[in-house]
């Protein structure tokens, strides 16, 4: 075994893949633009732009089914590898097709293979890194996204005023690069024998406290009991670690486990790994899961208005590409600007807090997109809503994590990201036939009503996920 360095408390088995999200994000800029590529450039009919555009979202939706849940049978490292060199192929394929009936037959494929490594790395990302240091995981992740798809419409915009295949190419090309640094970094992870901490934790410092403000199983991200320390920072459970970040410990906790696989747990499934039936039949009963999930579909068929049904609506108000772009811009670097300063007040409201809070003024924003009718208008509202997206993506992945069972994670993440796919896949549909129908202002009434909606059923079911994650977190001791 050797002794792990980390970097602000993560390793970098965590970090090597944290800087290919941060590479492919910069390049992912496609579907942003698909649907004003359609319109503009290929002329294809609203109505039908909507349609060919969900292909994608169906597309990804067959991905996260079988992502996930061959990530938990065969690694997370060949699922991330062969995604990515996939929709590389099938994003070239698009790039030359005008018929929409051959473009929605590319863009499912691509769509397959662009999501089959997301649930893997959600998976990924919780067998690396500790569960207490999990939620700090996955909002570094979610700014590397955003960091990514705030320089990604600026280049966007520049390539297309060239000519829009170059954004195709170009965006191919990142895939492919990225891939081959990632099978490098792969490589040298097992050359080095660098090992990675068990999913389960061997051992409990406290029992799984009830109260809302402490950490451990109560929806706060971590989904495990957990000691503190004098400054109230989680302790460790996981294996020893040598840190070079700032107030980490150099010597492990009293009492934890520093057992260890001897390769990678993403390398290869534990010969004790249930079968995927067991996994599916454990995420299918899993009800207070499947009710979170459900909730978040519904904020999901929000978000992707921003992608689909917003560049539409401003189009139809005489507002042109370049105001759309820099409304992504902006999007994106207020994510990146605020979500590392807000880690902080995050841990220390928990989980639901935080995500019925962030609902709330998503709430706000939507329904000044209601009246909006200028760019100005329209940057108060995706200002708004930026604020309220910074608690909804990490926490809520953080909180499907705290609730999977550590041998079916990539089936959970998978079940959860087949709803996001699903998502994608009727945004468009949704968006642009009530944009066509009754106009922009019904659409944005109707999402803030089921804004509404999400906010009010997170809020209720708390108690439901509290207890999962805590009997979650006695059957890991238990193992």
């Amino acid at each position: 075994m050797k002794r792990q360095r980390e970097i602000f408390g993560l390793s970098l088995l965590y970090w090597g893949l944290w800087l290919a999200i941060l590479i492919l994000w910069m390049g992912r800029f496609v579907t942003s633009f698909l649907s004003i590529y359609l319109v503009s450039a290929l002329h294809i009919n609203e109505g039908v732009v909507g349609t060919v555009v969900s292909m994608y979202g169906f597309g990804s939706i067959v991905g996260c089914l079988f992502g996930g849940t061959l990530s938990d049978r065969f690694g997370r490292q060949p699922m991330i590898v062969i995604g990515e060199i996939g929709a590389a192929a099938a994003l070239l394929v698009v790039s030359v097709l005008v018929h929409p009936i051959g473009l929605g037959a590319a863009l499912f494929v691509y769509g397959a293979f662009a999501s089959l490594p997301s649930p893997a790395i959600a998976a990924y990302i919780a067998d690396v890194v500790p569960v207490q240091r999990q939620q700090r995981a996955y909002v570094l992740q979610s700014w590397a996204i955003n960091f990514g798809y705030a320089i990604g419409p600026i280049a966007a915009n520049q390539l297309v005023k060239v000519s829009y295949s170059l954004m195709f190419y170009v965006e191919a090309a990142v895939m492919i690069g990225v891939t081959a640094l990632l099978v490098a970094f792969f490589r040298e992870v097992k050359h080095l024998g660098i090992a990675v901490p068990v999913a389960v934790a061997h051992s409990a410092r406290t029992a799984v406290p009830d109260d809302d403000n402490a950490a451990g199983a109560r929806g706060d991200g971590s989904g495990q009991a957990l000691s503190h320390d004098s400054n109230g920072s989680a302790i460790s459970l996981a294996s020893t670690t040598t840190s070079i970040g700032p107030g980490e410990s150099t010597t492990p906790p009293t009492g934890s486990s520093n057992t260890v696989s001897d390769e990678p747990a993403a390398q290869k499934p534990s010969p004790s790994s249930p079968s995927m039936r067991e996994s599916w039949r454990r995420v299918l009963t899993d009800v207070p899961f499947l009710a979170f999930s459900v909730l978040m579909f519904g904020y999901f068929l929000v978000y992707f208005q921003s992608t689909s049904g917003l560049p539409i609506a401003m189009t139809n108000l005489g507002l042109g590409l370049g105001d759309y772009s820099v409304l992504l811009t902006i999007n994106g670097f207020m994510l990146c600007a605020l979500q590392i300063p807000a880690m902080k007040i995050f841990a220390r409201m928990g989980n639901s807090r935080v995500l019925v809070a962030g609902l709330a003024v998503t709430v706000i924003g939507y329904a000044v997109q209601i009246v909006a009718d200028s760019w100005a208008g329209f940057a108060l509202a995706v200002v708004l809503w930026t604020l309220g997206e910074l608690g909804t993506f990490p926490i809520a992945t953080t909180t499907v994590a705290a609730m999977a069972p550590s041998s079916a994670r990539g089936t959970y993440q998978g079940v959860y990201n087949v709803l996001w796919s699903l998502s994608i896949a009727l945004a468009p549909m949704i968006g642009g036939w009530v944009i066509s129908d009754f106009g922009g202002r019904v659409l944005w009434i109707a999402c803030t009503l089921v804004l509404i909606a999400v906010t009010c059923g997170l809020r209720v079911t708390k108690a439901s996920r509290d207890r999962a994650m805590a009997r979650n977190v006695r059957e890991q001791v238990a193992e």
